[in-house]
C-alpha cells in the first residue's frame, strides 16, 4: 500500500472524511479570510478602491505579483500594488477570489458569459495564472458552442454585439500567437454569419 493510499484510509477511518473534504474545509478557511480581511497584508488597488489581501495566498499563484510584491520594487516596501490603471476591477477581484477559492462567479445572464470568461483568460495571461486560464479557457468553449446554437433569430443580433466584445479582448488584449480562444469563437461566428448575414455585412 503506497503512502498516498494509507494518508486517505487514515482521514477516512479516523475523522470520518477523505480529501474532498479536506479539500473543501480548507476552501472555506480560505473563503472567510477572504471576507473578514483578518491577518491581510497587501493591498490592491482598482478604479473602485482598495482591498485587502494575504499574500502568502496571492503571491504563490502569480508569478506578476510575486515578482512585485516579494522582489525590490516599491510594492513591496509600500505593501501596495496600484492595478487601477489596466484592469477592469472585477477582472481584478474575480482572480483574487480564485486565488483563495479555487473558483470565480459566472454572470447568472447567459449572453455576458463570454466577456467574463474571455476575459478571465485575458487576466490570466497577464498575471501568469497557467491554470485560472484554462478554466477560463474551458468555460468561454462551453459557452461559445451553447450561444452559437439554436438562438432565435431575434436574439441574433444580440448576442452577436457580446460576441464582438469577446472578439476585441482575445484580438487586442492577448499575444498574437495565444490562438486558444480564437478557434471556439471562429466556430461561432461562422453560425452567426450563416443565420443573420446581414447584421454583420459580409455577405
Amino acid at each position: 500500500m503506497n503512502n498516498v493510499t494509507t494518508v486517505e484510509s487514515f482521514l477516512v477511518s479516523y475523522t470520518g472524511t477523505g480529501p474532498d473534504h479536506a479539500r473543501e474545509a480548507l476552501i472555506r478557511a480560505n473563503e472567510r479570510l477572504l471576507e473578514s480581511g483578518q491577518g491581510a497584508d497587501m493591498i490592491i488597488i482598482t478604479t473602485q478602491g482598495s482591498a485587502a489581501y494575504h499574500s502568502a495566498i496571492v503571491c504563490p499563484r502569480s508569478k506578476v505579483l510575486s515578482a512585485a510584491y516579494w522582489g525590490s520594487f516599491k510594492e513591496g516596501v509600500t505593501k501596495t500594488i496600484d492595478l487601477s490603471s489596466s484592469d477592469q476591477p472585477f477582472e481584478i477581484e474575480y482572480m483574487m477570489r480564485y486565488f483563495y477559492v479555487l473558483d470565480y462567479p459566472e454572470s447568472e445572464s447567459p449572453d455576458m458569459q463570454l466577456y467574463i470568461h474571455a476575459s478571465m483568460y485575458s487576466t490570466a495571461d497577464k498575471y501568469d495564472v497557467p491554470d485560472l486560464r484554462q478554466i477560463a479557457l474551458k468555460r468561454f468553449t462551453y459557452w461559445c458552442r451553447k450561444l452559437g446554437s439554436g438562438l432565435e433569430e431575434e436574439e441574433t443580433e444580440w448576442y452577436l454585439e457580446l460576441f464582438l466584445y469577446a472578439v476585441y479582448i482575445i484580438y487586442d488584449c492577448l499575444p498574437e500567437l495565444d490562438r486558444a480562444l480564437r478557434k471556439p469563437l471562429t466556430k461561432t461566428l461562422a453560425r452567426f454569419l450563416n443565420a443573420s448575414p446581414e447584421l454583420i455585412n459580409l455577405k
